[in-house]
């Protein structure tokens, strides 16, 4: 038994034995001249850096197009006409303009070619979308728009190597985030409110010393529109002020249109009064085809405060504008002056709804002046302006061998 075990262990002991020298004989023959191929470490582009921007400015109009007023009460245009005096123009312009602050970053990929965002705060201040000025009708409506735009760009640059240079850009514009605000007023002695809301034609109401009608409508709204893109462009100048700061200025384009989602009144106040022989007293309700006193926004129904702009208006949509549908209820005095102005088993309109409008757009380009800094951030680091310092001396043959003064002792 003892000899069978030692005889077990040798057998074991050559087997391993051999196993190991095979190993060996299999293993790869490697070249001890072979050199491991690792890439070279490359310079960065002359002028490869990243940077940022800030800079203020003022701007104008650009691209005018037709004013209006999404309210058909107030019309497209601006209207006087007093005592024989007649004036009628369009109102040409755009809802841009006012002043701007721009914060921007970006990063050359070589010494001419780059990428820039802008990042554009804007207020544009309060203008006139249209008025109509009449002796028995007034209405106007102006609106400003507090804008938050950001416009990536493609950038190219060129200097003359000394102080001066010159920028050029070319993009789009992107609006993130706009508050516009309009303020309407309208008096009106002839009853037009009601023409135009019901789709009525016009009514004999006012009868100077005898029976008048008047409305007087007070409101504040802010109007949401749907996403687009423009275009933004701009060239500048600048000149260093320093290794890292350089002083420029621009003129940039900043071109949109966008179109109207919908307007919801903040503020809004109405009251209506009959001149009867002289007398003016409050209008009863159910006269009108609106409430005849509303003292605030939440006293006033649904259709009057808020509008929902569509594509296209059809006998479907929630208006009495265009005669399909009526604004006057079938029972009461409202069933009577229904039955009067030929709207007699009409559809009534959902005054709990919104009113649809025909759409519009809104056109805010601007051509702006801007002045500012650029701070150049990869010109403070000492250790890669020294990599481009022995960039160019390579590029002009002039690098000296530091060897090349050593002399060999005897």
């Amino acid at each position: 038994m003892k000899n069978f075990f030692v005889t077990g262990l040798l057998i074991i002991s050559t087997f391993t034995i051999f196993g190991q020298e095979k190993l060996a004989t299999d293993e790869p023959t490697v070249n001890p001249h072979a050199k491991l191929r690792i890439r070279k470490k490359v310079d960065r582009p002359f002028g490869k850096d990243w940077y940022v921007t800030v800079s203020g400015g003022y701007g104008i109009p650009f691209l005018a197009t037709n004013k209006r007023s999404p309210l058909k009460e107030i019309g497209d245009k601006d209207w006087y006409q007093h005592n024989g005096d007649l004036s009628v123009k369009p109102l040409f312009g755009t809802n841009g303009g006012g002043f701007a602050l721009n914060i921007g970053w970006g990063h050359m990929f070589n010494k001419n070619i780059g990428i820039d965002v802008t990042h554009t705060i804007a207020w544009h201040p309060e203008k006139l979308d249209a008025r109509i000025d009449l002796d028995t009708y007034y209405a106007t409506e102006k609106t400003s728009t507090f804008g938050i735009y950001i416009s990536p760009h493609l950038i190219m640059r060129w200097d003359n190597g000394k102080r001066f240079g010159m920028t050029g850009k070319a993009g789009l514009v992107i609006p993130i985030f706009g508050n516009t605000t309009s303020r309407a007023y309208i008096l009106d002695k002839q009853a037009r409110i009601i023409e135009t809301l019901a789709g009525l034609p016009i009514l004999p109401v006012n009868l100077p010393g005898l029976f008048g009608l008047e409305i007087e409508i007070i409101g504040k709204a802010h109007t949401s529109y749907h996403p687009t893109v423009g275009v933004s462009a701009s060239i500048g100048f600048d000149v260093k002020l320093s290794k890292q700061v350089s002083l420029f200025g621009e003129i940039r384009v900043q071109a949109y249109t966008i179109t109207l989602k919908e307007t919801v009144f903040d503020e809004f106040k109405e009251t209506s009064y009959l001149n009867v022989l002289g007398l003016r007293i409050p209008a009863p309700e159910g006269l009108l085809a609106l409430p005849s006193t509303i003292n605030n926004v939440d006293e006033a129904p649904e259709y009057l405060k808020h509008y929902v702009y569509r594509k296209e208006i059809t006998e479907e949509s929630n208006t009495a504008r265009y005669g399909t549908k009526s604004l006057f209820p079938d029972d009461g005095l409202g069933g009577v002056i229904k039955a009067l102005v030929g709207q007699s088993g009409m559809e009534i309109v959902d005054i709990n709804k919104p009113m649809d409008e025909p759409g519009q757009k809104f056109n805010a380009s601007t051509l702006y002046f801007n002045a500012g800094l650029r701070i150049d951030f990869d010109l403070w680091d000492k250790k890669r302006a020294a990599k481009r310092e022995s960039h160019a001396a390579r590029k002009a043959g002039t690098i000296q061998d530091p060897d090349s003064g050593m002399q060999i002792k005897q």
